[in-house]
């Protein structure tokens, strides 16, 4: 258990420095002996250490002011100091200073052992709740839209007036632009803040299984029902849905969904009993609104009754002056996750940044910054450490279609491109394509095209 501690013990005296080295060596920690507070800071400038045991009588320099040094240099390292029987009032000055403990010599070995551990599990402590507080703050950062450009302060604004009623709110913008983390908003800054956060994504859920899943089933409702089962909507009771990608849903399913939006109940599948619920719903979609009405992918009733509070959230590059702030904000983020020293993102690498289009907006961003930080090294996030197609400055989006394609094979090309940019992702690729989700399945099976990073290579 304490075999990873570190602990400098500073004595003049060579018999007490070698016996303190030996006892603490004995319980299997790693011990540091030398005999000048000069020393001793020089060593701890080297490498880290969980602990000094120091003399207050030194030479040169005192005990007291190796312990003034540390406080100011290394406010978290434990000190406990060693005195003799006429020095109490110094070794208690010393507790003043900030010194853990004092031992007063002649001490036993078990008196020495008995003090390093409650001085180490008292750092041990200190640590975790440094831990837990900046776990906390990155909770709260993910209730957070990063930004301060004039779009991100007008959307602030429309969660903050949100918020504050229990009005249906509906988010519409590309895949990776944070609609997920304004639901995270609203709900944290409401009074429904007690109540639950339920979340489903109705383009991840199979067609056949979304009705259940978002009203529940009795048991026998249907083959495989083999118990009683609790929707999305009753989960969320007194709290908040969010459902995402809300145009996914099938129309006969949004006049359902509609229903319970209006009479504020519900029923499970297999059941005519109605329970009331209260529920707040923020939806959101990557579809252009419009085009999704034009096309009867979304029931114009359901939008009107969606359509309480609209909120746009802007791509990535129509707010490029915010990418600094952002990108600063997920390298904080993820040197803390891991425990990394990378602490400010090199020029050079901010123009690479700045360069790239972010096709995949802010959750393309994080990715890009959370590899870096995992796979750099050093003080600084530099260029090399980005991933390469942020080094190719958006090109890929931009299809190569050679003259002699025929309009089959242009289709090929298209689907895949689309899907190389979208990491696979069949919804986004459908939406980029401008076609509903289930035609790009259709046409996937019918040209036989399995997602390939490289589309270029689909037709030749």
């Amino acid at each position: 258990m304490s075999g990873k501690a570190k602990i400098v013990v500073v004595d003049d005296d060579a018999t007490m420095r070698e016996a303190l080295r030996e006892t603490l060596a004995g319980e299997g920690y790693a011990v540091l002996a030398v005999d000048n507070a000069i020393q001793a800071i020089a060593e701890l400038e080297k490498q880290e250490a969980d602990l000094v045991l120091a003399d207050l009588t030194l030479p040169r320099v005192s005990g007291l002011e190796l312990l003034d040094s540390i406080r100011r240099q290394w406010p978290g390292l434990e000190v406990i100091v060693i005195t003799g029987q006429g020095s109490i009032e110094t070794a208690v000055d010393a507790i003043k200073r900030g010194a853990y403990h004092y031992v007063t010599k002649p001490f036993t070995p078990d008196e020495i052992i008995h003090l390093v551990g409650q001085a180490l599990e008292r750092r041990r402590l200190v640590h975790r709740k440094e831990r837990l507080e900046e776990e906390v703050s990155l909770l709260r950062g993910a209730h957070q839209l990063v930004g301060q450009s004039e779009p991100m302060r007008r959307i602030n604004e429309i969660i903050q007036t949100a918020a504050g009623s229990d009005a249906t709110v509906l988010v519409q913008g590309e895949s990776g632009t944070g609609k997920e983390i304004i639901a995270n908003a609203i709900h944290a800054q409401s009074r429904r803040t007690r109540g639950p956060l339920v979340k489903m994504n109705c383009a991840a859920v199979p067609e056949t299984l979304l009705e259940s899943e978002l009203f529940g089933h009795e048991k026998g409702a249907f083959t495989g029902a083999d118990r009683r089962r609790i929707g999305r909507f009753e989960q969320a009771d007194g709290g908040t849905l969010f459902l995402d990608e809300v145009c996914e849903m099938h129309p006969r399913l949004q006049a359902k969904f509609l229903r319970a939006l209006q009479e504020r109940e519900i029923e499970r599948l297999g059941s005519s009993a109605t329970i009331p619920v209260d529920t707040r719903i923020i939806a959101a979609t990557n579809r252009d609104l419009q085009k999704a009405l034009e096309e009867g992918v979304l029931r114009e009733d359901l939008y009107y009754r969606l359509n309480v509070i609209l909120l746009r959230v802007p791509p990535l590059r129509e707010r490029m002056d915010d990418v600094p702030i952002v990108a600063m904000h997920f390298l904080r983020k993820y040197a803390a996750r891991e425990h990394s020293s990378m602490s400010s993102i090199a020029e050079e690498a901010l123009n690479v940044l700045l360069s790239y289009s972010w096709p995949g907006n802010v959750r393309e961003l994080e990715n890009a910054i959370e590899r870096a930080v995992v796979l750099g090294k050093g003080d600084q996030l530099r260029a090399q450490d980005l991933p390469p197609q942020v080094h190719r400055g958006g090109d890929d989006e931009r299809p190569l279609i050679p003259a002699h394609l025929t309009l089959e094979e242009i289709e090929k090309l298209a689907i895949a491109q689309a899907l190389r940019l979208t990491g696979g992702n069949k919804s986004e690729a459908a939406e980029r394509l401008g076609i509903h989700r289930t035609s790009i399945y259709d046409k996937m099976r019918r040209y036989g095209i399995e997602w390939n990073p490289q589309p270029e290579n689909v037709a030749q």
